[in-house]
């Protein structure tokens, strides 16, 4: 077995909890270490820290699974870890068919992330270590949730990418089963697996719940970067007269309309196609107001490298927005790039704010992601979603 020893900084991390070995804290390795391999982890004198995955490729160069040197890394292990996993949504947070069931490292399963949707479970995996053993998490899936039917594989994106795995998407175990309806609050969405990410994104779930009570009826809403509708079909079912959704993508835009029509909102609802920067112009050269406007856009921050000009890309995103919210309205906006902190986005919306003539006033605590996406307060890596609704009155 391999063995990796990390410098002091990285040391200090796994001592309070990190399940994560960056590349720039492993001052030495020895023994043949290959892509997915098992390795122990030592501090530079020599201590064991811990064994997990390694990817001598990644910039992530160990997933830690264990911190136990007798601990078997194993279909058993991660059984249990899965098993506790759910039980915690289940019976701590109260979630019943639709919840982030395992979030990678805050359920000590680093490079797992695992959403269920009623008998469908979506399984992203971004380790080499753990596709070696997929078919035994979809097996431990199946086990510890019965009502699951359903496993299927939504191996796609960067993440994969970086660590040298292949896309695929498929049913990996369990019934050739594909789409699904579950409820959220007053709404009602349909799940296709087919579709980005997981099928649906999940972590929204609490702020778009929030959403509902800021509509007391006869509002107009604007839902930029809608994807299949989340805020734009909580606000239309809540009340809302009108409700745009904007979406650069034509089959998001399709499951959307899907979306509508299964809430019965399509007649309150339209659906533009297009660029969020292009429509939002447009939309302001009409003379357009709103009394709510959501931004809710990709991770502009991808790279630590990428935050300055990821930052102007939320300020440019905002200020636009701003623009389009009427005097005494609502301006939700979030951002999902992890390495832009709470302390960030709120210096680039007061930027934005400060440009586009408005005042800004706090309607919510700061929001995160839903609870089914728990923040390993050790863990940096695994607090990324911002989620602000502010109240916006003219500078006069």
């Amino acid at each position: 077995m391999g063995k990796v020893y990390v410098d002091a900084q990285a040391y200090r991390a796994i001592e309070k909890g990190a399940m994560i070995v960056f590349k720039k804290g492993v001052i030495r390795t020895e023994g043949e270490i290959k892509p997915g391999d098992i390795v122990e982890v030592y501090s530079r004198g020599g201590k064991f820290l811990g064994k997990g995955f390694a990817n001598p490729n990644s910039n992530i160069m160990v997933r830690l699974i264990t911190k136990e040197r007798d601990v078997e890394i194993n279909k058993d292990l991660f059984k249990e870890r899965i098993r506790k996993a759910n039980e915690y949504r289940k019976k701590v947070l109260g979630y019943d068919k639709a919840y982030r069931m395992v979030y990678g490292e805050a359920d000590y399963l680093p490079g797992l992330i695992v959403d269920r949707f009623n008998d469908i479970a979506s399984l992203q995996i971004s380790s080499a270590g753990m596709e070696r053993f997929k078919l035994d998490v979809a097996e431990a899936i199946l086990e510890v949730e019965p009502e699951i039917e359903t496993v299927f594989e939504k191996n796609t994106g960067r993440s994969r990418r970086r660590e040298g795995l292949p896309e695929i998407e498929r049913v990996l175990l369990g019934k050739e089963k594909y789409r699904t309806i579950i409820e959220e609050g007053k709404a009602k969405f349909i799940v296709d697996m087919r579709g980005q990410k997981t099928g649906f994104f999940l972590d929204q779930r609490e702020n778009r719940i929030a959403l509902e009570k800021y509509i007391k009826g006869g509002e107009k809403v604007l839902d930029v970067f809608t994807y299949t509708g989340g805020f734009a079909i909580h606000a239309a079912v809540a009340g809302a007269e009108k409700v745009i959704a904007v979406d650069k993508s034509p089959s998001a835009i399709e499951q959307a309309k899907e979306n509508a029509k299964l809430n019965g909102v399509e007649d309150r609802m339209e659906f533009i196609v297009g660029s969020a920067f292009e429509v939002m112009e447009k939309l302001q050269k009409m003379g357009e107001k709103f009394d709510i406007v959501i931004l809710d856009p990709p991770a502009f921050v991808q790279h630590e490298k990428d935050l300055k000009r990821g930052l102007r890309a939320y300020f440019n995103v905002n200020y636009q927005g701003l623009k389009l919210v009427k005097d005494g309205g609502i301006l939700v906006t979030a951002s999902c790039s992890q390495h832009v902190d709470m302390q960030m986005f709120k210096d680039m919306i007061i930027a934005a704010a400060a440009k586009a003539g408005k005042f800004l006033k706090l309607l919510e605590p700061y929001r995160t992601q839903a609870p089914d996406h728990p923040i390993l307060m050790a863990s940096k890596d695994t607090e990324y979603l911002k989620c602000l609704f502010l109240y916006v009155e003219e500078m006069k």
